[in-house]
């Protein structure tokens, strides 16, 4: 499958606890992968769970190559690349990356997270001037133990950022939501990442908040139940924000103070203002 229909059709965001490594197949990566690579992502763990390394190339997946590339790159927990240089060109003398790493690079940089995408190198040749602004790491593969080392620790700073990342990406969506996104999240917040929901008549009043929320990638589509109603469950950025809901949005209890001078009348409207006093609704007669 293409992999931009594949991310416009597939793509949530729900990351598994992987690790996606683009690298080249060739034999002397093999050890790279064996001895380095894949040692070094098994030793960290995120949010509690041990991460594990997946390559393409040993997917059980019957799949085409590429759906396997844009489902490792869009939900993975980060990209690790290798772009060392693996040849010479005979001509110039130049030295040339691997063509389809670069491919999966390209696909992780426009899909992810800055601090999800990992690049690490061995030599110290001229980078590639298109992804030269992006930070990447130099291992040096000669030592196996600090190689793996060096690795397992970077891979740990990169998951340390992502969570910063996150909980910035928590705040900024708690502060977007409207009234009507906030109910819905309040009404379904005692539901877990495996249970779905829908509006009920009780709660159909904010039936226009929905695709707010499923733009914003909060929830996502379900089914539908018999009844044709549509069908609702959690993302995991959805499902932590509904968690954080009411710690970064808390219900202040404003002082209700009398206020004389100030005639009401049955029916009129009355605002709260934030200094605590009242005041009647623009448009009612004093």
């Amino acid at each position: 499958m293409h992999p931009n229909l594949y991310l416009r059709t597939f793509w949530t965001s729900s990351f598994r606890p992987e690790v996606f490594v683009a690298m080249s197949f060739g034999e002397s990566m093999k050890s790279r992968f064996t001895d380095v690579v894949k040692p070094a992502v098994e030793a960290n763990a995120h949010h509690g769970v041990r991460l594990s390394a997946k390559r393409v190339d040993l997917s059980k997946s019957g799949d085409s190559i590429l759906t396997d590339i844009a489902d490792g790159i869009a939900h993975s927990s980060m990209v690790l690349a290798d772009v060392s240089v693996v040849g010479y060109d005979a001509k110039t003398g130049q030295s040339y990356r691997n063509g389809n790493v670069m491919y999966e690079v390209g696909l992780a940089l426009a899909c992810r997270q800055s601090a999800e995408v990992l690049l690490i190198r061995d030599d110290r040749d001229r980078f590639l001037f298109d992804v030269s602004t992006v930070p990447h790491k130099h291992i040096d593969f000669s030592n196996l133990d600090e190689a793996r080392s060096a690795l397992a620790e970077e891979i740990g700073m990169r998951l340390r950022e992502i969570d910063h990342v996150l909980d910035a990406r928590i705040a900024v969506a708690v502060a977007s939501l409207t009234a009507g996104e906030r109910q819905i999240l309040a009404a379904f917040a005692d539901y877990g990442m495996n249970q779905t929901f829908w509006l009920t008549k009780e709660n159909m009043g904010s039936l226009a908040a929905l695709p707010r929320l499923l733009d914003k990638q909060l929830i996502l589509t379900k089914g539908a139940t018999r009844e044709g109603r549509a069908m609702f469950g959690w993302t995991e950025l959805g499902r932590v924000v509904a968690d954080n809901l009411q710690r970064l949005v808390p219900v202040i209890e404003l002082p209700k103070v009398e206020v004389k001078g100030i005639e009401t009348h049955p029916g009129d409207a009355v605002l709260e203002a934030t200094d605590g006093t009242e005041q009647p609704a623009a448009g009612d007669g004093a």
